[in-house]
This record gives structure tokens, C-alpha cells and sequence, in this order.
């Protein structure tokens, strides 16, 4: 219910001195008193394949020799057969560089090749029993993924085409699983068709619950501590890695994100089982939806969970759910305060008993109190179910800028001006027996 209130160098060729301070040649500048060495005297067909003429050519016993006119010509000659040499180690390192760069290609291929089809990594030996959870209203692309985690098959997308020749993707049944490690597809495909072969320990979630809440049903149903589950319910940032949509939340808690549903729980599972298999579904419901884990272009996927919190806390009905969310977004979008009450239960946490709100209770000092906080408050006040979430990504398009319970059912009256506000806050007081101010 809403009450208002009011960042040169200079280069030069020069002559090399030697140690001994005598002048070296530099290039194109021979040393004409070097002797004669081998490297002067080159296979004559081979200066002729490079140069053809220029030369002198004679027969001694059977070899065939070029001799220099010049030091000049016998300069050249050096010179271009270094460079002939040169040119062909060149050649050689850039037939090697190219070789591994093709050698890097094809990893490169495998690498991708086993990303996109989703091959897993053989981290376990076959035939190991593993319990597999697969949330209500899974697509087959989801179980996929779910069964290669587990390494139940090895390959996603032999297992999505073997479902789709099968024409199977319908028949596949959400439940617990006992599979074993890298079975045939076939055979994992069976076992869904049929439906859980495991029953386990039944959880039901109800909506609109905190994690403080949750933690105690837990702790009833599956006799998981429920201060263990709590502590690991604000470490949002182990979760993450795998959840990216847990980025950036508030107080690195999951509030808002442990999805409320019946779930059936394999005996001896973990406070981080339970965790993990909320937030898979939590996934899977927004998929089934089609909303954006982006958000709606508007707000954020976090302000619209936290949105959605407070239209869990605030009606039951399904028609008035559009409706709540046309006017938080019609007071956010004026700059109004949004003075919802349950905000401020939440703010007060244990010390509220169910009490009618006082004006100390409203004045609670607390970054959730939208009485005394602009804007939407810093988180989900608690978990909220996908109609709800729906409803904070698409409003409806109204005027209503209050609403207020005025019938014992709960029902809401919806107003686009102060005096109809004042006239509905009237019937609530009849309605329920609350004296005037």
C-alpha cells in the first residue's frame, strides 16, 4: 500500500676505424689489398645462372673456375652471393613460420570445434553415478547443457540432434535423475521420455520469501543448516562465474535470485546443491518467458527483479500485478517517492511481527525504505515469481499513480489523483477497523 508524504637524430654513413685506428672500407668501397680466398672463386655455372657475363672462364684440370677482372667485379660477386645465401635462409624461416602458423590454425579449429559442439572433457571414468536435476520447463538446449556438466553424455550437439530425430524434444520430463557417467544417447534420452527415476526429498518454495525465510524451509525439509544455506546466499560472487546474471548485485546477495518452486532434492545434498538448483531455474523461468537477462532497455535486469519483489509483496492477483508495475514506474518516472509498505517490512526484518505500520515504522533508517529513499530500493526485498518479474518488464499503460487494499480479499483500489486516494485510504480503515489519524 502507498501512503504519500510529503606529451633529431642526425644519421651518418662514415668511414669505421679499426682499433688500430686504420680506416675499414665501407660499402661499395672495397679493400683492395685483401688476398685472394677461396670465396673468391665461385662454380662457374652457377655465376653464370646469376651474372651470364662479365667474366673470364678456363678449364684446370677438369674444374671449372671464374676468375675476376677487378677486386671490384670479385667484391660484387661476394656481395651477391651472400645475398643469394641470405635470401634462401630467409625463405627457409618464413616456410617455418608459416608451418606452425597453419599447425596454430588447426588447434585453434579443435579448440572451437569442441566449444561449439560441446564436447566435454573425459574428467571422470564412465559409469559413475551421478544425480542430475533438470528444472520444470527446461528446452532440450538447456538439458544439454546440464547433462555435459555432469558429464552424463559427452557431446550437446550429437545429443540435440539425436532428440530432434526423435522428435522427442516434448516428451523430455523435468525431475531428479540417477544417470551414470557418458552413457549413450539413446539411452539418456530414454530415461527422460519415461520421466525421474529418482524421487528424493520433496522442497517447496514458496513465493515472496526472503532468503532468511527460505533458509528456514530448507533446514525443515532437507535438514540443511540454515545458517550454512544463508552464508552461502551472500557470496553471490561464487556463483557468478556460472549465473553471470548475478553480476552486480547488491550486498554480493542472491535476495531475489533463489527461485520459488517445488523441487525434489537427492538425500544428502548440499546447501550449495540447493542454491545452485534455485538459480537454475531462476534461469530457465526468465528463458521460458523470452525476458532479457539484459533487462527491458529501461531498467536492468536487477531493478526489474527488485521491481518484481515488490509486486510479489503487494497482490496475489494476477490482473493487479500490470497494474502495481504502472504505478512504480509512473511515480519513478515523476520522481515521486514510492512509499510502498512492504519495503519497509523488509527493512525492519525481525522486528516486524505483522503489526499495522506505525509512522516510526516508516521512518526506519534503512537503504530499503521507499518512504525515506528516492528511486527503487537497493535490492529485492524477496523472491518473486516469473508473473511478477513479467509484470515489472512489461506494465501496463495507466495514470495510476496510488493504490490501496480496500476489500478483505485483498483486493486493490487504483488511483490517478490524491482525493480518490484519500477516498480509498477511507475504506481500508472501514474495511479493516483502523481508527483515524
Amino acid at each position: 500500500m502507498i501512503f504519500d508524504k510529503h606529451q633529431r637524430h642526425t644519421s651518418s654513413r662514415g668511414a669505421h676505424r679499426s682499433a688500430s685506428g686504420d680506416r675499414k672500407p665501407t660499402l661499395g668501397q672495397p679493400n683492395r689489398n685483401r688476398s685472394r680466398s677461396s670465396r673468391d672463386v665461385v662454380d662457374q655455372s652457377s655465376f653464370q645462372r646469376m651474372y651470364g657475363r662479365g667474366v673470364d672462364q678456363s678449364k684446370q684440370k677438369g674444374t671449372s673456375s671464374v676468375h675476376f677482372r677487378n677486386s671490384h667485379e670479385k667484391y660484387t660477386v661476394q656481395k651477391s652471393s651472400n645475398k643469394w645465401k641470405n635470401d634462401r635462409r630467409r625463405g627457409i624461416a618464413s616456410a617455418v613460420i608459416a608451418a606452425l602458423f597453419v599447425v596454430v590454425l588447426i588447434i585453434a579449429g579443435i579448440v572451437v570445434y569442441n566449444i561449439f559442439s560441446g564436447n566435454a572433457s573425459h574428467r571422470s571414468a564412465a559409469g559413475i553415478e551421478v544425480t542430475v536435476q533438470i528444472p520444470s520447463g527446461s528446452s532440450t538446449q538447456t538439458i544439454a547443457d546440464i547433462l555435459v556438466s555432469n558429464e552424463v553424455i559427452s557431446n550437446r550437439s550429437s545429443f540435440i540432434s539425436q532428440v530432434s530425430s526423435r522428435d522427442a524434444a516434448q516428451s523430455l520430463k523435468a525431475g531428479s535423475y540417477k544417470f551414470t557417467t557418458y552413457m549413450e544417447n539413446d539411452a539418456v534420452i530414454d530415461r527422460l521420455v519415461a520421466g525421474p527415476n529418482f524421487e528424493g526429498t520433496k522442497l517447496t518454495i514458496p513465493e515472496g520469501l526472503t532468503i532468511s525465510q527460505t533458509a528456514s524451509i530448507v533446514q525443515n525439509s532437507l535438514g540443511i543448516s540454515a545458517s550454512d544455506f544463508i552464508n552461502l546466499c551472500h557470496q553471490a560472487d561464487r556463483y557468478v562465474g556460472d549465473y553471470p546474471f548475478l553480476a552486480g548485485v547488491y550486498d554480493n546477495s542472491l535476495e531475489g535470485f533463489l527461485y520459488p518452486k517445488t523441487y525434489y532434492v537427492p538425500e544428502g545434498a548440499s546447501a550449495d546443491y540447493v542454491v545452485r538448483t534455485l538459480l537454475s531455474q531462476f534461469s530457465t523461468e526468465m528463458n521460458n518467458a523470452g525476458l532479457s537477462l539484459k533487462g527491458n532497455g529501461q531498467y536492468t535486469l536487477f531493478q526489474l527483479v527488485t521491481m518484481g519483489s515488490i509486486i510479489e509483496r503487494e497482490t496475489g492477483t494476477d490482473s493487479e500485478r500490470y497494474n502495481v508495475a504502472s504505478v512504480i514506474y509512473n511515480r519513478l518516472n515523476r520522481g515521486m517517492y514510492l512509499q510502498m509498505d512492504p519495503t519497509v517490512v523488509y527493512a525492519l526484518g525481525s522486528g516486524y511481527d505483522g503489526h499495522n505500520l506505525t509512522l516510526d515504522d516508516l521512518a526506519v533508517k534503512s537503504p530499503y525504505n521507499t518512504y525515506t529513499n528516492s528511486g527503487l530500493p537497493v535490492g529485492p526485498i524477496c523472491s518473486p515469481s516469473i508473473l511478477s518479474i513479467k509484470a515489472a518488464y512489461n506494465p501496463n499503460t495507466t495514470n495510476y499513480l496510488y493504490y490501496v487494499t480496500t476489500e478483505l480479499d485483498g483486493t486493490l483500489t487504483f488511483c490517478d489523483n490524491y482525493d480518490d486516494f484519500l477516498v480509498a485510504k477511507e475504506r481500508y480503515k472501514e474495511v479493516f477497523g483502523i481508527a483515524n489519524d
